[in-house]
């Protein structure tokens, strides 16, 4: 029982992290332009199908394939996804809040449309860099009795990347010059251009960056379960949602803590319980905390107060 615990804690781990990583995208955008980004989760879907286009097109017309150049191929076009998105669904509202949301929502349905018609709406097998070793957790490996548990090799690389991707974005926004500016504008657009911080340009890096965050998600999702499909990123950025609501409006060290203990309870619950109490328990969740602190576990009063 002790074993079969400590593996479905690790698998919680896993999974919280790619939540972890998707919030802290989602958490930028939304304290940059005060604008939840619904398109974030086509960049998550656009992410992972950039490898595949990649290794696609390798495949047939040079007979080479290379997953991390495909992983490096993939995020570029996540990149590119996010300055698309910023330039025909966000400039153009002129930041009304209402409209930029339904246009987002808007390029959120043009893009996973147009990946289901091209893909005929089937799940696509996914790549991964190596084949699954599982290694024993403080245990004798000849006695299963004996064991703590078991990791993998791919969730103990989830697990890393996730977390050089949260200490790499601690990074950019506490330790860069454009990092810095972007949180400037995050708190107010008009004190940063007093200051000459080019506004749009931090927008749009901002964009840029959490798109990027988000092809990281579906890369690490796609390798993790094997598959990927046209309407991915749709779950996974509820699941987001859920952990930028409960950790708080932009705390990222809080969305990192909540989206790894989000993915352990949903792992507990499926694996002590039945598979439909996984969303039961996170959106159970984040209504208690709307409920109990609004502005989140990790965040500010006073920010809710003037976001609202």
């Amino acid at each position: 029982m002790i074993g079969y615990i400590a593996e479905q804690l690790f698998i919680g781990i896993a999974t919280g992290a790619i939540y972890a990583i998707i919030a802290v995208g989602l958490n930028l955008i939304f304290g940059t332009m005060n604008v939840l980004n619904m398109a974030h989760g086509s960049a998550i879907m656009i992410g992972s199908f950039g490898v595949l286009l990649f290794n696609y097109v390798g495949d047939r017309y040079f007979g080479y394939t290379n997953f991390w150049l495909g992983c490096v191929a993939g995020l570029f076009i996540a990149f590119l996804t996010g300055l698309l998105v910023e330039r025909l669904a966000v400039r153009p509202m002129k930041g009304n809040w209402w409209n930029t949301k339904i246009a987002t929502i808007g390029m959120a349905f043009i893009l996973e449309n147009l990946v289901t018609v091209l893909t005929e709406g089937r799940p696509q097998l996914y790549p991964r860099p190596f084949e699954p070793v599982y290694y024993v957790i403080l245990g004798d490996p000849d006695n299963p009795g004996m064991w703590l548990g078991e990791i993998s090799n791919i969730h103990m690389l989830l697990i890393g990347i996730s977390i050089l991707m949260v200490a790499g974005m601690v990074w950019f926004l506490y330790r860069t010059t454009i990092g810095k500016a972007v949180r400037v504008v995050s708190q107010s657009q008009e004190i940063a251009r007093c200051v000459g911080i080019d506004v749009k340009k931090s927008i749009v890096i901002g964009f840029g960056v959490s798109a990027t965050l988000a092809g990281v998600a579906g890369i690490l999702n796609g390798v993790t379960f094997g598959s990927t499909y046209s309407f991915i990123g749709f779950l996974l950025i509820l699941k987001g949602i859920v952990v930028v609501i409960v950790a708080g409006i932009g705390n990222m060290r809080g969305c990192m803590y909540v989206g790894v203990i989000l993915g352990v309870i949903e792992s507990m619950s499926v694996a002590f319980g039945e598979s439909t109490y996984r969303d039961f328990f996170s959106y159970g969740i984040m209504v208690l905390i709307l409920i109990w602190r609004p502005w989140g576990i990790f965040g500010e009063e006073g920010r809710v107060t003037r976001e609202v």
